[in-house]
């Protein structure tokens, strides 16, 4: 079978030939197929974010480094964190030579650490939120540690900074029973790679299911994590009820999930 083939270097395609791959690396083959068009995912979130100069912005779930490498590369005053060490490892990676380092930071502890109404701009990507607290554990989500995080992005933020958050599609949200997507193959240097992901959504038990068989070569990893569910409606009372104002879905070119962005009260 012939697969399209990407460009991505030799680091990703080292880590491939490993025995056994971990959740980073299963999240960065992700990326390519759920953000094809990587550039026009960087140049749809420059637009919303408008001019780098004097703009100081948090990427609070930087995880493997996309998009927040391409923005500092454009100029942007940047600074990265996430809360797992697994992920961070991918970014380093991925930013080496740059002098662009990551801290791992846990959502909870982030006014702490980079202080207290510092960002003009804190964006949580990739469906991140959805996670709190499941990541690298896989627990039970606890529906207020939603409520506490939000009230951490919104304490990092100067009086008039925005919000950028994405989560689930509306689709994806009302879908009942396992819903399976198989993705068309690719070839990564000499690598073939493919991924199935099957999600269920459980509105009762307030959670989601993801689970995902990554094939390289022919070797099959599987992986499974729950999140929360969160229908929009809930995001948008978090949002605002953390001290947000003018929270509304935006259509942001590129971009493979819903986002949603607010702004803190001048």
């Amino acid at each position: 079978m012939s697969f399209p083939s990407i460009d991505v270097g030799d680091r990703l395609h080292a880590l491939l030939g490993r025995p056994v791959v971990d959740i980073g690396t299963l999240w960065e083959v992700c990326a390519h197929f759920e953000w094809a068009d990587r550039q026009s995912t960087v140049d749809g979130i420059a637009a919303w974010l408008g001019p780098a100069p004097g703009l100081q912005v948090l990427d609070s779930a930087c995880g493997s480094g996309f998009p927040v490498i391409d923005l500092f590369r454009r100029g942007y005053d940047v600074a990265c964190s996430d809360g797992s060490p697994a992920m961070l490892t991918h970014f380093r990676r991925n930013a080496a030579g740059l002098g662009l380092e990551p801290q791992c930071v846990r959502w909870e502890d982030l006014a702490g650490h980079f202080g207290p109404g510092r960002f003009d701009v804190v964006m949580c990507r990739g469906c991140s939120f959805l996670y709190a607290g499941t990541w690298d554990n896989d627990s039970q989500p606890d529906r207020g540690a939603l409520v506490a995080i939000m009230r951490q992005f919104v304490a990092c933020l100067r009086p008039g900074g925005r919000l950028y958050v994405d989560t689930a599609r509306a689709d994806s949200l009302a879908a009942q029973g396992w819903s399976h997507s198989p993705r068309r193959g690719l070839t990564i240097g000499t690598h073939h790679v493919e991924l199935e992901e099957w999600l269920t959504n459980k509105p009762d038990e307030g959670i989601r299911l993801w689970h995902s068989r990554l094939t390289v070569d022919g070797r099959v990893h599987e992986f499974e994590r729950r999140s929360h569910y969160l229908p929009h409606s809930e995001l948008v009372a978090l949002m605002t009820s953390a001290g947000l104002v003018d929270v509304r879905a935006e259509h942001v070119e590129g971009e493979y999930y819903q986002v949603f962005t607010g702004r803190r009260l001048d």
